[in-house]
């Protein structure tokens, strides 16, 4: 299972961590973990290649993390926030459709 943990600040989305497999198929072939990387890896690019937003990123096999930066402004948690919001769709869309692989957590900071 693929368990994506929200980070959040005051309600506001400010990173995620995404970890796990969805063990749908074999390793390379596996659809919606494909899927799930592709979200995820588009919505790091939208914080730091669109919205030119510092975050730290840590890409690994089976866990991905972007946080933003301690020093981020009111303007880009708010930009952030809709791209954050926007991964959580794409995601929750993919949960719709093949049930039991993901599990979301929210954690306050």
């Amino acid at each position: 299972m693929i368990t994506v943990t929200v980070t959040r600040e005051n309600g506001s989305p400010v990173g995620f961590h995404v970890s796990g497999h969805a063990n749908m198929g074999e390793y390379g072939e596996d659809l919606v973990c494909a899927a799930v990387s592709a979200v995820v890896q588009t919505a790091i690019l939208g914080i730091t290649e669109v919205c030119h937003i510092q975050a730290g990123v840590s890409v690994e096999e089976g866990n991905t993390t972007c946080i933003l930066e301690k020093d981020a402004n009111p303007d880009e948690i708010q930009r952030a926030g809709i791209v954050f919001d926007t991964m959580i769709a794409g995601l929750r869309s993919i949960q719709a459709s093949y049930p039991g692989t993901l599990k979301f957590r929210n954690k306050e900071v």
